[in-house]
């Protein structure tokens, strides 16, 4: 029984004990004055008849119109005269009257008063004895009078404490409902704190949570800076700042792993072409012009031009076929590898001094990192790195002039030389090679040592890039993007491809769904890597995301497994797209607890308030939320410890030779760790191998998914 409804029944306990108590006891108290009075009564009437007759004559005639005079007036149940020897001279007894009081309340508080006796003298003579008797019915009827009015005045007062009764308890109820609350949001990762009721029980027990609160907050977050100084220590140069040689090969050679379809994923299949989109109405607007799909089988045009499939001529649909072809020979991410030597270390040590040498290879190291944040720093993919002492490393994808970045270096690192007072001559050598996704790690490397050794040969501070990368294909124009969408989406040319993600006893956890568009009816199917970045672009995501969400819903009540899907924060940070979502499962509530939606982590940080209401809102709907790609923001953490996040799914850099690198191990134990005391469930993605997935689980590793999980 709750707290509430006991303090409810002792209240109404309470109330009735009070009533019932107080309305017998003033009944009682009523009916003895009542009894009391009527004895008087008769005393006295018995008395004062007695002296009225006895100075009267005593023939029967007299004396019974004395009595009757006296008995007429209505007060009285019988009068009686009794002669010495026990004879009945006269008497009067009244017929009963209806006085309207209850007969049960007259058999439950009898009233009874003895006769008032008194002796009649005859000169000196005794003439008899009178005996009278007073009605009760009156009595009776002010009893019952006087138990009305008690029971309208306890009625009243019983309402009135329970009115006072409901506002003592809702002063209680506050309270101890945020506090509820605030133990709710405990288990659910989320550090809630109220402010303190004036009760002094209740305040004292709020003030301790509260402190509760504050200790495991402030656990977490000191544990989340201490993981990411550590973090810090084990993956980056101390002295430039730069990534250390372990954390760059793994980060590298994550970048160049295409994606590939796993031996044991599911293909969905083809998707129904039309019809299959029904009534659905999608519209994208970018630069002024839009696109819109009116419905199965239909598209409209920037020009305003409504066509269906079967109507497009063949010079409407030669954009749309060569923007297609376009997109689907793209080879995958591609950029530039450059090695970074200097030399003369030791000279440079010698005529500066060791602090300044280490402030120039830190400032080397600034230079470096500035360069790569030119260019969208880590996140984008840039990344660089100290090989050992005097080999630095950069990472820039997406560029195909080599030459303007390495002069671009050259100018920087001279002018830095000449403000240091260093010898430029001889300073340093420049190697670039081209990469694409797909290439080898280690035969890029060795690419780049051999550029790196031409450059020394062709002089000092020079530079050499090598193997030029394959004449880039045309890209599609956007406004065959938007064709290309506008018919997706007005055909629903759309499927998901299934990776199983598994646990640490080998179990599916569930599904990952990753989405396939195929760009024209009849034609290849593109991965997301290929078109989303582009969807972004023309403000398509929550269109994307909307239509991966019924494909996610269909493949749920056709199974009966857990299933997880990916969602752009664009999608949630825009309302009318997050609203679209939620009223999709709002009408399949019985899927939502089945279903896992996650965000990357770069989007997730970069946009905090849409992460915030992420979790928030499908939260509520019953669904798991976490964030893919995590590991390159754990300093922030301690952000994430108030949403409620039930997994993170850590990025296959990290994973990648796991068993070999005992620097990311320390790493992810941490994490492991720190997640597990917050309730989050830890998920280790690309795992290879067996090996792997054997040190991941001892690190506590809850889950795994990648070419390794079968």
């Amino acid at each position: 029984m709750s707290l509430f409804r006991q303090l409810w029944l002792t209240i109404i306990l309470v109330t009735l004990i009070s009533f019932s108590g107080s309305f017998a006891v003033s009944l009682l108290s009523t009916r003895s004055y009542l009894e009391q009075q009527l004895h008087r009564k008769n005393v006295d009437s018995a008395n004062s008849l007695a002296h009225s007759i006895s100075r009267l004559s005593k023939d029967p005639a007299t004396v019974g119109l004395q009595i009757d005079a006296f008995f007429n007036s209505g007060q009285y149940e019988a009068i009686s005269i009794t002669a010495p020897d026990g004879t009945v001279i006269t008497e009067r007894v009244a017929s009963p009257v209806d006085t309207g009081v209850p007969e049960w309340f007259v058999d439950l508080l009898p009233i009874s008063a003895p006769a008032g006796p008194a002796q009649i003298p005859d000169s000196w003579m005794h003439f008899g004895v009178i005996k009278v008797v007073s009605s009760v019915g009156l009595a009776h009827q002010a009893l019952w009078e006087q138990a009305e009015t008690l029971l309208a005045w306890f009625l009243a007062a019983g309402i009135l404490c329970g009115f006072i009764g409901v506002l003592i308890l809702q002063r209680i109820n506050k309270p101890l409902g945020a506090m509820v609350a605030q133990a709710e949001a405990i288990t659910e990762r989320r550090f809630l704190t109220v402010s303190e009721p004036r009760i002094a029980e209740l305040r004292s027990i709020a003030r301790a949570m509260n402190d509760l609160v504050r200790r495991l907050h402030n656990r977490t977050l000191e544990e989340a800076l201490r993981l990411d100084v550590f973090q810090q220590q084990i993956n980056h140069d101390p002295i430039t700042g730069l990534t250390t040689r372990e954390y760059f090969m793994s980060r590298f050679g994550a970048l160049l792993e295409p994606e590939e379809a796993l031996p044991d994923a599911k293909d969905l299949g083809e998707p129904p072409t039309q019809g299959n989109a029904g009534a659905v109405a999608q519209a994208a607007q970018t630069g002024g012009e839009a696109i819109s799909v009116a419905g199965a089988g239909e598209a409209t045009t920037p020009g305003g031009t409504r066509l269906r499939e079967a109507e497009l001529t063949e010079a409407d649909q030669e954009p749309v076929a060569a923007a297609t072809a376009a997109v689907i020979a793209l080879d995958g991410q591609r950029g530039v590898l450059f090695l970074i030597r200097l030399h003369g270390l030791e000279k440079i040590n010698q005529t500066l001094g060791y602090r300044q040498a280490n402030s120039f290879l830190r400032q080397i190291g600034d230079l470096v990192s500035k360069i790569a944040g030119d260019r969208g720093g880590e996140t984008s993919g840039h990344l660089a790195a100290r090989l050992n002492g005097s080999d630095f490393a950069l990472i820039a994808p997406h560029i195909e002039d080599a030459a303007e970045f390495a002069n671009r270096l050259m100018v920087e690192l001279a002018a830095l030389s000449s403000r240091l007072g260093c010898d430029s001559t001889n300073l340093y050598h420049i190697g670039a090679v081209h990469f694409q996704t797909g290439d080898t790690l280690g035969e890029l490397l060795a690419s780049a040592d051999s550029a790196l050794a031409v450059a020394e040969r062709k002089g000092v501070n020079a530079w050499h890039v090598s193997n030029p990368p394959p004449a880039a294909k045309p890209a599609p124009d956007i406004s065959n993007w938007r064709d290309i969408f506008g018919g997706a989406f007005a055909h629903d040319r759309f499927k998901l491809v299934l990776y199983p993600v598994a646990g640490a006893a080998g179990a599916t956890l569930h599904q990952e769904a990753v989405v396939r568009m195929q760009a024209q009816a009849d034609g290849g199917w593109l991965e997301a890597s290929d078109f989303i970045p582009t969807a972004a672009r023309l403000n398509l995501t929550g269109p994307l995301d909307l239509a991966v969400m019924r494909h996610a819903l269909q493949v749920l009540e056709s199974s009966t497994g857990d299933l997880a899907i990916n969602l752009c924060i664009e999608s949630v940070a825009e309302r009318a797209d997050r609203d679209q979502l939620v009223n999709l499962l709002r009408q399949h509530p019985e899927l939502c607890s089945r279903l896992w939606m996650e965000v990357p982590e770069d989007e997730a940080f970069r946009n905090f308030d849409a992460l915030q209401d992420f979790c928030r809102v499908f939260q509520e709907l019953g669904c798991r939320t976490g964030i893919e790609h995590f590991g390159h923001h754990q300093g922030e953490f301690g952000r994430l410890t108030g949403l409620g996040l039930h997994y993170l799914k850590i990025d296959a850099s990290f994973a990648h030779g796991i068993n070999q690198n005992r620097s990311n191990q320390k790493f992810l134990k941490g994490l492991c760790n720190l997640a597990r005391g917050n309730g989050i469930m830890v998920i280790a993605g690309g795992v290879q191998n067996e090996a792997e997935l054997k040190t991941l689980t001892k690190l506590g590793v809850k889950g795994f998914t990648g070419p390794g999980v079968k």
